[in-house]
């Protein structure tokens, strides 16, 4: 019997993306999906405050380390809650429709037990310039510079970035991220970020969701 699971993105934009999407499924689908009403009201709980503190560092006038680490803090309750409603009701559960476990990024697991490893090279990633408000993200491997493929068994390039202020130590102090499966993929900025530098790391996501090392950074600026 095949089983299935389920993957959670790295980084705080598209973590607080998956967060809200899920939360929105299962809360519409709950009695359908037999989610009981206490996992609904304790998952919509810690989402609320998390969202609330994510708001808060997506505001660069009100982004701080201060604010980052309450940020970080709530996911850890909600990636705790999360967890719970996936692994004990969502997950093999024949009332949701394929159409929902692909929204809700449930998935089958490889099969046999076996797992591919973690990708042991880095990506190779360019920004560049070609239309206003964008920034395409050009990427190959460290192992075939010349090309722009993935490795085998990559499914996607992840991006974590910062817009504007100063560039950021680690890939910790970035503030937005992005997962790219194609070369020559699009960044979309807002018309606010025009003239700002992007700083950005980037590493290799393989089928299991097991990562790879992270690129040195990359910098460009907002046309």
């Amino acid at each position: 019997m095949s089983q299935e699971t389920f993957s959670i993105p790295s980084g705080p934009s598209a973590q607080h993306g998956f967060a809200a999407n899920a939360v929105k499924l299962v809360t519409i689908n709950a009695k359908d999906w037999g989610v009981s009403d206490t996992k609904v009201t304790k998952l919509t709980a810690s989402f609320t405050d998390y969202d609330v503190r994510y708001a808060v560092t997506s505001n660069p006038s009100t982004r701080s380390p201060a604010a980052t680490t309450a940020r970080n803090t709530a996911w850890d309750v909600l990636n705790i809650d999360l967890n719970d409603v996936y692994k004990h009701d969502l997950l093999n559960n024949d009332a949701i429709t394929s159409a929902d476990k692909e929204a809700l990024h449930i998935h089958q697991s490889a099969g046999g037990g076996t797992s591919t490893p973690a990708p042991t090279t880095t990506p190779v990633v360019s920004l560049t310039s070609e239309e206003i408000g964008a920034l395409h993200v050009v990427y190959s491997d460290s192992s075939a510079t010349g090309t722009h493929y993935k490795p085998d068994n990559v499914v996607f390039c992840e991006l974590w970035y910062l817009i504007g202020g100063t560039a950021p130590v680690t890939p910790a102090d970035c503030t937005e991220s992005a997962n790219i499966s194609r070369s020559h993929a699009p960044l979309q900025f807002a018309p606010e970020h025009r003239g700002k530098a992007v700083y950005a790391f980037a590493r290799w996501v393989n089928r299991n969701g097991k990562t790879g090392t992270w690129s040195g950074m990359i910098t460009a600026i907002v046309p």
